[in-house]
């Protein structure tokens, strides 16, 4: 299939429609806004996206950045036109997954290894971050299931509603299971995710202020360290990725 070159021709051939998927041929930055260079997530090739803005009654108006919904997890963010390659994308009919979390169940290994792996590249965190070797808490969670053909929501508020909630932190629980996320915070909202390894430890991307300034393993169990302290008063719940995002399924 050809690709485009010039999006924005292809998009006024469609007369922006906002019922066309298009997939990406290229690695692309997501922003918060339409004008500010604040980076909230990075899409890679392959991913599939629709036009949310502009429509047709804006198509004589310059435009540099465009609002995209992405197919694979909901997300919305803006997305620049420059060096934006395109090709229309035929929907297939979603898989029949009768036994979901056994899948889902069996990659968890899988997963953890990912994780551990790129733990051990020369990484820092990045605010928006998915493509690595700098994640973000959630871009890290995210790509790490992903990569295992597992869809979830972009970030951690998004992925602790999409959880099967299992239990509120008091203390350390043994009914954790590996692979299951921790969610911390505060009562009004969740702002970090981490993915429990097993013995009282867990995987996460964490800032410079706080945490670690990238990927590394901190405790929910009794322990000294300084930065699992922290985070351990802000822990929250956590929740069991049960079911894989589905566009045609999922409330959004």
């Amino acid at each position: 299939m050809e690709n485009y070159k010039d999006p924005t021709s292809l998009f006024k051939q469609t007369n922006f429609s906002k019922t066309i998927w298009w997939k990406l041929k290229v690695n692309i930055s997501g922003y918060q806004n339409e004008t500010e260079n604040k980076l909230v997530t990075e899409i890679c090739k392959n991913r599939i996206f629709k036009l949310l803005y502009p429509n047709i009654h804006q198509e004589n108006k310059k435009i540099s950045r465009i609002l995209v919904q992405l197919y694979e997890d909901g997300y919305v963010c803006w997305i620049n036109l420059d060096g934006l390659i395109i090709e229309k994308c035929e929907l297939r009919k979603s898989e029949n997954i009768n036994h979901e979390y056994s899948f889902i169940k069996q990659k968890v290994p899988l997963i953890l290894k990912w994780i551990q792996d790129q733990s051990k590249l020369t990484n820092e965190y990045l605010w928006g971050g998915t493509l690595g070797p700098n994640f973000d808490c959630s871009g890290l969670i995210q790509t790490a299931f992903f990569t295992h053909h597992i869809h979830i929501p972009r970030d951690s508020y998004q992925i602790k509603s999409f959880c099967k909630h299992l239990f509120y932190f008091k203390e350390f629980n043994r009914k954790l299971q590996p692979g299951d996320l921790l969610f911390f915070g505060t009562k009004k909202k969740c702002d970090h995710v981490g993915i429990y390894k097993g013995d009282g430890l867990y995987y996460h991307s964490s800032g410079k202020e706080f945490g670690r300034n990238g990927i590394g393993l901190d405790a929910i169990k009794d322990t000294n360290d300084p930065i699992s302290l922290h985070y351990q008063s802000k822990l929250i719940s956590a929740g069991r990725v049960v079911r894989r995002y589905r566009w045609d399924r999922t409330i959004r």
